[in-house]
């Protein structure tokens, strides 16, 4: 989505019915029969409700994201929520539901670049974040690179909507396949995993919906 001047991009809309299967999907994959998803262990038009729920659960390091007032999580999942939207480019005259999310500038994805250039921490909280969500479509292509002010890399997921399967059979992460995966965790890192509280992450997602 563009802002008023139609010349910038602010955020990622993903209606629910035109995630991958459903029937208003714009890249007319064949409907599901019995409604699981593409990856094992997900259901057509639950997507939005996973991406909303990754940048829930990527808690900062200040604590969990109920509490904190930092917008950018661990692993630096974008703002996202849930919304309803009407827009005259619609199939459909009702209103969507599905995820909004806010667009992050960027320099392109992980598949544009070698992995020996992320700094070892950025691919670790990623691989943290990765492992918590059971991701089930970590590929280079949903990890963007960016630049900061003071030049260093620093990376962006997106595209959370096979994340919390109901199994574990399709599970992937690209980074796997890294130099830094060789990597021991670093202290900072040991002690974020320490203080996550999967208590209190399923209390976030029922106080959400």
């Amino acid at each position: 989505m563009q802002d008023s001047t139609g010349l910038n991009y602010v955020s990622v809309f993903k209606p629910m019915d035109e995630e991958p299967m459903p029937v208003n999907n714009p890249q007319q994959l064949p409907l599901s029969s019995d409604g699981q998803g593409l990856k094992r262990g997900t259901r057509v038009g639950e997507g939005a409700i996973r991406e909303v729920a990754a940048y829930l659960l990527d808690h900062p390091k200040t604590g969990s994201r109920s509490l904190s007032k930092q917008v950018m999580g661990f692993a630096g999942v974008p703002p996202t929520a849930m919304v309803r939207s009407f827009h005259n480019s619609c199939c459909t005259k009702d209103a969507k539901v599905g995820s909004l999310q806010m667009f992050m500038k960027n320099n392109g994805s992980c598949e544009d670049i070698g992995p020996g250039a992320f700094p070892v921490e950025e691919v670790h909280n990623i691989s943290v974040f990765d492992i918590r969500m059971a991701n089930a479509d970590r590929h280079a292509g949903n990890i963007l690179t960016g630049k900061g002010k003071d030049g260093k890399t620093f990376l962006i997921p997106i595209d959370h909507g096979y994340c919390l399967p109901e199994n574990f059979e399709d599970c992937t992460f690209e980074w796997l396949y890294w130099p830094q995966a060789k990597v021991p965790f670093s202290e900072d890192i040991l002690n974020y995993v320490n203080s996550l509280d999967a208590e209190q992450d399923i209390a976030l997602l029922r106080l959400n919906g």
